[in-house]
């Protein structure tokens, strides 16, 4: 029997995206032990949803992170995060123990940020990782990213409104940085587009936007930002009839329950890899202003526009977004 550690520090999109690296490597060995470190922050995550058989985390000091790992005695460990600190940390390892790396291709995705251009072409990063394991005869099975609802997360229709109860789309309000945030304005306007019951997810940083945007109309839009956990806005979501969303985690986790996605891009863009993967032209359908120059402006987004006019995001056209409605 093989133990195997996973290494994903954080965040929650980058976490779901591992699964279908993990599903295959379990594929190919059944009876291993398959363990994941990661951030405490994200521990009820990985072990509520992700198939795995414990869940480390990470340390205040390396050291005593690699201590643990040596104690364990795993057999390999696959550095799904390929950062300073991640590659830090592996170097602390005996060399009985073999290592795996995802191989980022950093100074790729910096040079198209820098020249705004597709220069990138490393391929989506689901498959990126699963390549990291090509050399263990892991295999691509083609089903995508997964994500687990244990039951008690299970949000039932009586718990929705009557209103919603035969049907509704989900919008999801929380994206990390600024850039990724479409403001107040558009979503009303894509919010009276949309005619249809619509649920609000999204975290405590989400409330206020929520409780605004529900004052328009508040037997159509029911907010539930800050209400639910990250399982119960899946739950939620998984019963939608499509999901509306930025560039965020929760569009990684939509991805992986096969929904239909609308996703609105800002200063980030899909080509690097980060698009809802798994999911054909039917299913998945970007929005994004493809006229500015100035994207992307970053990998991951920013907490404020370098240009200060926002218009990858305040020129979003509500028109498309419309028309992504009516074809889905």
């Amino acid at each position: 029997m093989k133990k195997i550690l996973l290494i994903r520090f954080s965040s929650i999109g980058d976490i779901v995206l591992t699964t279908l690296a993990l599903r295959c490597l379990r594929n190919t060995f059944p009876n291993a032990q398959v363990d994941f470190l990661t951030k405490i922050e994200y521990k009820d995550l990985v072990s509520k949803h992700l198939r795995v058989d414990d869940v480390l985390v990470l340390k205040g000091s390396l050291l005593e992170t690699s201590k643990e790992i040596v104690h364990r005695d795993y057999d390999f460990v696959v550095d799904f995060h390929s950062n300073l600190r991640s590659k830090a940390l592996v170097q602390l390892l005996p060399e009985r123990i073999k290592v795996f790396k995802y191989k980022k291709q950093t100074l790729r995705r910096a040079v198209s940020v820098w020249l705004g251009k597709d220069l990138y072409r490393g391929g989506k990063v689901p498959e990126q990782y699963l390549q990291a394991l090509s050399s263990l005869g892991v295999e691509h099975d083609r089903q995508g990213l997964e994500f687990e609802i244990p039951k008690s997360d299970h949000v039932y229709r009586g718990d929705v409104p009557m209103t919603h109860q035969s049907g509704y789309v989900v919008i999801a309000l929380g994206a990390t940085y600024f850039t990724k945030r479409l403001p107040l304005n558009k979503w009303k306007e894509i919010c009276q587009k949309i005619e249809l019951p619509i649920i609000l997810i999204g975290g405590d940083g989400e409330v206020e936007l929520g409780e605004q945007l529900a004052s328009y109309d508040d037997l159509k839009v029911v907010n539930r930002c800050g209400q639910y956990s990250i399982g119960q806005s899946a739950s939620v979501m998984e019963q939608a009839l499509f999901v509306v969303t930025q560039d965020s985690g929760m569009m990684h986790i939509a991805a992986a329950l096969k929904k239909k996605i609308i996703s609105i891009w800002g200063g980030t863009v899909p080509y690097l890899g980060f698009e809802p993967y798994g999911l054909n032209d039917q299913q998945s359908i970007i929005i994004e202003n493809r006229q500015l120059s100035c994207r992307p402006c970053s990998k991951y987004g920013r907490s404020s526009c370098p240009k200060g006019h926002f218009k990858c995001m305040k020129d979003i056209d509500v028109q498309e977004v419309g028309r992504a409605v009516r074809q889905i």
